[in-house]
């Protein structure tokens, strides 16, 4: 059950983008936005991160106004546009998902076709399985946000407070053997998928084979530029698909800095 509060800033008009944004520090004091139901990224500025703190802090346009002034000795107004101007900012991230297909054509269909049958016949229907889980992914990437999907597949993703993958680590070894079986067929899937193998579809489907683990779905800053997030899933102190990253992604927005300047 969710407990309410007079505070809550996603039941406040104007600052919804909270409920569906984690946060992960950004360079120079700032932060790396990232919207779950679209994907996309915003890189806020020392400034713009307080704004966003303030509207997590006080669940209200108008009273985060009335803070950043008082904290930068700025005019109501001036306040006041510059929270409007985070807050259209943020709301621009809800584009849609974008992601590079390529054009399936009877040529490669057949190559593919070929290729899966000359699997042995255990491998062939593995892979048939792990081909209606990734496109059940990919259906839901479409239609719901990344948490929610996360957590039909059993692989909820969670925001508690953890060391980030000081190295690459992908530990099938500790699997039983259906289940490195699963993680193998996923890979030969991918790979001749339409879409992208992004470490996203490859953890969320991976998620579905080993849900009696109670997996749980991990999000990170991979140092790119542009900074993008690596996805990975953590399982009975075992990591699948992780890589280096730099921070965590959190729901609560916090800085590096928290001093102002």
């Amino acid at each position: 059950m969710r407990a309410s509060t007079a505070g809550e800033p996603d039941r406040q008009p104007g600052v919804g983008f909270l409920r569906e944004t984690v946060f992960s520090p950004g360079a120079g004091g700032g932060l790396i936005a990232l919207h779950l139901p679209s994907g996309t990224y915003l890189s806020l500025d020392r400034t713009a991160a307080v704004i966003v703190g303030l509207l997590r802090q006080h669940g209200d346009a108008r009273l985060a106004a009335d803070a950043l002034a008082a904290r930068f000795d700025l005019s109501s107004e001036r306040a006041e546009a510059d929270v409007e101007s985070v807050i259209a900012a943020m709301a621009s991230q809800h584009a849609a998902r974008k992601g590079r297909a390529r054009r399936p054509t009877p040529t490669g269909m057949a190559q593919v076709t070929r290729a899966w049958w000359r699997l042995p016949a255990r491998s062939r229907r593995a892979a048939l399985r792990a081909g209606v889980v990734v496109a059940a992914v990919e259906i839901g990437l479409r239609v719901v946000d990344v948490a929610r999907l996360a957590r039909w597949i059993g692989a909820p993703l969670t925001m508690e407070p953890t060391s980030p993958p000081a190295s690459a680590r992908h530990d099938v070894h500790l699997l039983d053997a259906s289940e490195r079986e699963a993680d193998a067929a996923l890979a030969w899937v991918l790979a001749r998928w339409s879409f992208d193998p992004t470490c996203l579809r490859r953890s969320l489907a991976l998620g579905w084979f080993l849900r009696r683990r109670h997996p749980r779905l991990r999000l990170g800053l991979v140092p790119e530029d542009p900074p993008s997030a690596h996805a990975w899933l953590e399982a009975d102190g075992a990591l699948f698909n992780a890589v280096p990253v730099v921070a965590m992604f959190s729901t609560e927005p916090v800085l590096q800095h928290p001093r102002s300047a």
